[in-house]
């Protein structure tokens, strides 16, 4: 692994997976890869891990292709250039969502790419599942709550979805900046999502709100994750 990559990225997602012990020998990792810029970063760092890391484990990317995606040969080539186990799963249903939707289908089509990933994992015997939510998703998810529900809330670093099967998100220290500038000299063609419903309202909104914050505030996005795992509960109502 080259001095750039551990100073850009992957020191940052080590810290995540040595922190909350996300990987531990003999796992089997199934990555869910949208072809977007987070989950192919993660999926390149896991498969590098694999390989050259200090954990032994199994690696395998699975991309749902639900009729809406493109590039999808030239990202299947570049995985094969890099020795990069990725299936991919044809299932189309967000054509036929879109079309009988006059409201964006957004949700109903992350749950069901969601599920098809828990299906694949459990049929085929991974026991973790990783996605690519990164440092900027849980803060956002944060402000989200806050703001749509009046909860302190985010994503954990590690969940449980069953007694066979558990989520981990190694991408959580992680921000947007380096993850394109990581993307960018690994020279990897992303995936394009060609819905029109592709954009979600409500995460703009929060978006901009911690953009505007971070004028003023640099460090907010920081400083939401160090205190989402520095909770004073003695000073909670």
């Amino acid at each position: 692994m080259k001095r750039w990559m551990q100073n850009l990225f992957i020191k940052n997602i080590r810290r995540a997976i040595d922190g909350y012990e996300m990987i531990k020998p003999g796992d089997r990792i199934l990555v869910g890869v949208s072809g977007g810029k987070d989950s192919s970063l993660l999926f390149y760092t896991l498969s590098l891990l694999s390989k050259y890391g200090p954990y032994s484990f199994q690696v395998t990317g699975l991309t749902v292709d639900h009729g809406l995606i493109g590039n999808i040969d030239a990202y299947k080539a570049y995985c094969e250039s890099e020795g990069l186990d990725l299936k991919i799963h044809e299932e189309h249903y967000a054509l036929k969502l879109s079309l009988e939707s006059d409201y964006a289908p957004c949700y109903t089509c992350s749950r069901l790419r969601k599920g098809i990933i828990k299906r694949y994992a459990l049929e085929n015997g991974y026991n973790k599942i990783a996605l690519g939510h990164t440092k900027d998703d849980l803060v956002e998810t944060f402000v989200m709550n806050i703001l749509q529900h009046g909860k302190i809330a985010t994503m954990p670093p590690v969940s449980s979805l069953d007694d066979d099967v558990s989520m981990i998100r190694p991408l959580m220290y992680l921000d947007e900046v380096s993850i394109i500038a990581a993307i960018d000299a690994l020279k990897m063609p992303l995936m394009k999502d060609i819905c029109d419903f592709s954009h979600n309202r409500l995460r703009s909104h929060s978006e901009d709100l911690i953009r505007q914050i971070e004028l003023t505030s640099p460090e907010f996005s920081d400083k939401v994750i160090q205190a989402l795992g520095n909770v004073d509960r003695n000073r909670l109502l």
